[in-house]
C-alpha cells in the first residue's frame, strides 16, 4: 500500500471512472515504440538521465490520454516558445524489464500540479525500495504491482490496466519497419478485483433455431472506422511521433538541469603568458592564450558574429590577465595613447625644429612604435582566442 501523502486536489477530468472509454478500447489504443535518446556530446554523464547505459534505442509500450483543454496556471504544461498546451500525454511501459512511467502517470493525472508538487512526489516514489534507479529519458520508473497501487491513488487505474494488458499490441505507423520488444507479460494477481475484460457471454450447445427472416433484430454492430483506412493511419503515425518527442523533451530537460546542478569552477581555464623582447630602443611583447575545458563539459556557446566572438575574446583576455595581477592592454587605451601622441606631434611640427629638439622627437617616435606595437599584439592575442575556441569545443 501507499504511503499517506498530499497529492494535487484537482485531477484530470477525462481520466475519471465515469469518463474512461470501455476497457477494450484502451486496450486496443496501445502501440509500440521506438526512440532513439540522446543528448548533445558535452551533456553525457552530467545527470542520472544522461548516463551513456540510459541512452540509445529505447523500446516501450504507451498509451495516449487525453489532457483538458484550459490549462491555465499549470507548471508542469507551461507553454514554452509560444507553444499551446499539449493535447495529451503518455502513459508508458519500457520493454526491458515491464516497469511504468510513474512520471508519466502523475502529469496525466494532475495536469494543474505545481512543481514543487511534482518534486514531491518524485522524492517519495525515489526513497522506495522497488523504484528503479535508473532515470531513463528523465522518468522516474515503477514496477508494474505498485503502480496499480499508484494508479488507485492517482484514480487512474483502468488505464493502467490497460497498458498492462497481456494482449499483443501493434506498433506504431513510423515504427512498422523497426524491430521493437514489447514489454513481458505481466499476470493479474486473484486479488485484483477489477478484471480487465468482462467474461465471454456462454453459448448454448448445438445449431440456434432458425428464424424468419422478416422476424430477425438487425445486430447492433460498433459503427468503427476500417483499421487499413488513411485516417487512422495518420493518427497513429501522430501519435507515434508525438510518444517519441515527450520522451525526448523529458531526457533534454533533465540533461538542462543536470548541467545547471554540476556546475564546476574548475571547468574552463584560461592561462595567458607574456613575454616581453628588448632589442634596443624597440619593446615587443608576445602573448600566449591557453584555453583548457574538461572533455564532460557541455558545449559553450558561440556568438553569432565574428565582430561579437572577437569581443568575447577580449573580454576573456582582460579577465585572465586581472587574475593573474597583470595590468590589461586593451586596444582602447593604446588607440588613446596614439593619438595623443599625434596631437602632440601636430604641435611640434609647427614650431621650427631646432637641434637640441631633434633627439626629444626621435625619442617621442620610438615610443610611438613601441605602442602600436602593443596594440597589434593584443589584436593578434584575441583573434588566436577566436580562432582557438572552435577546435575545443
Amino acid at each position: 500500500m501507499t504511503a499517506k501523502r498530499p497529492l494535487p486536489k484537482r485531477h484530470n477530468p477525462l481520466l475519471l471512472p465515469d469518463m474512461t472509454p470501455q476497457q477494450e478500447i484502451l486496450v486496443e489504443r496501445r502501440r509500440l515504440g521506438q526512440t532513439n535518446l540522446a543528448v548533445k556530446p558535452g551533456q553525457v554523464g552530467t545527470s542520472n538521465a544522461t548516463k551513456p547505459e540510459n541512452l540509445g534505442m529505447f523500446d516501450y509500450a504507451h498509451l495516449r490520454a487525453p489532457l483538458p483543454k484550459d490549462l491555465k496556471g499549470s507548471e508542469i504544461f507551461a507553454p514554452q516558445h509560444g507553444q499551446p498546451h499539449p493535447e495529451s500525454y503518455f502513459l508508458m511501459r519500457r520493454s526491458h524489464d515491464g516497469f511504468l512511467s510513474a512520471t508519466g502517470m502523475f502529469k496525466a493525472s494532475f495536469p494543474w500540479a505545481k512543481h514543487s508538487e511534482e518534486e514531491a512526489e518524485r522524492k517519495y516514489l525515489k526513497s522506495l525500495p522497488t523504484t528503479s534507479e535508473d532515470e531513463v529519458a528523465g522518468n522516474v520508473w515503477i514496477p508494474p504491482t505498485f503502480a496499480l497501487e499508484l494508479a488507485e491513488d492517482y484514480q487512474i487505474k483502468p488505464w493502467i490496466q490497460a497498458l498492462l494488458d497481456p494482449e499483443p499490441m501493434d506498433k506504431g505507423a513510423t515504427d512498422l519497419k523497426k524491430s521493437i520488444s514489447p514489454p513481458p507479460k505481466f499476470t493479474f494477481s486473484a486479488n485484483d478485483n477489477n478484471s480487465i475484460l468482462p467474461p465471454p457471454t456462454p453459448r448454448g450447445r448445438g445449431r440456434p433455431r432458425s428464424r424468419s427472416p422478416s422476424k430477425v433484430a438487425t445486430p447492433s454492430k460498433k459503427l468503427t472506422a476500417p483499421r487499413n483506412s488513411r485516417s487512422m493511419k495518420a493518427a497513429n503515425a501522430a501519435t507515434a511521433r508525438e510518444a517519441s518527442a515527450s520522451l525526448q523533451a523529458a531526457l533534454d530537460s533533465a540533461a538542462t538541469m543536470g548541467d545547471s546542478e554540476s556546475v564546476d569552477v574548475d571547468r574552463f581555464r584560461v592561462e595567458v603568458d607574456s613575454a616581453v623582447d628588448v632589442n634596443g630602443d624597440i619593446e615587443v611583447t608576445t602573448t600566449s592564450v591557453k584555453v583548457e575545458m574538461a572533455a564532460g563539459s557541455p558545449e559553450m556557446p558561440l556568438e553569432e558574429t565574428t565582430e561579437q566572438m572577437i569581443a568575447k575574446a577580449k573580454e576573456m583576455v582582460e579577465k585572465a590577465r586581472r587574475l593573474d595581477g597583470g595590468e590589461p592592454s586593451g586596444t582602447k587605451s593604446a588607440k588613446r595613447k596614439i593619438d595623443e601622441l599625434d596631437d602632440t606631434e601636430d604641435t611640434e611640427e609647427e614650431k621650427s625644429l631646432q637641434p637640441a629638439k631633434r633627439s626629444r622627437m626621435l625619442e617621442r617616435e620610438l615610443k610611438k612604435e613601441r605602442v602600436q606595437k602593443r596594440a597589434l599584439t593584443g589584436i593578434v592575442a584575441t583573434l588566436v582566442i577566436g580562432s582557438i575556441i572552435p577546435y575545443v569545443l
